[in-house]
């Protein structure tokens, strides 16, 4: 019969347990990051695709309008006809 003097269990050691505490600690503030960045990333992409494919506005106006502020040009009152004004009834 022999009897256990020591008291190490077989467990981590302090270095290795302090480590995984580190590596969970590396991971979450990663992983919490990414999930707080990607929307402000998303929102930053899909406000470049608007910018570069939104119509450049004033391009096709003249620099002066009529007197009436009818411009003969375009058709329509300053150049705005009901798909662009605000709502239908905006006239």
């Amino acid at each position: 019969m022999s009897v256990q003097t020591t008291s190490h269990s077989g467990g981590k050691s302090v270095g290795s347990a302090v480590l995984g505490i580190l590596l969970t600690l590396a991971i979450f503030v990663l992983t919490f990051v990414g999930f707080l960045i990607a929307p402000l990333a998303l929102l930053l992409v899909a406000f470049l695709v608007w910018t570069v494919m939104r119509p450049r506005q004033g391009g096709e106006q003249p620099a002066v309008p009529a007197a009436d502020g009818v411009d003969e040009v375009a058709g329509g009152r300053l150049g705005r006809n009901a798909t662009t004004d605000f709502g239908a009834g905006a006239r």
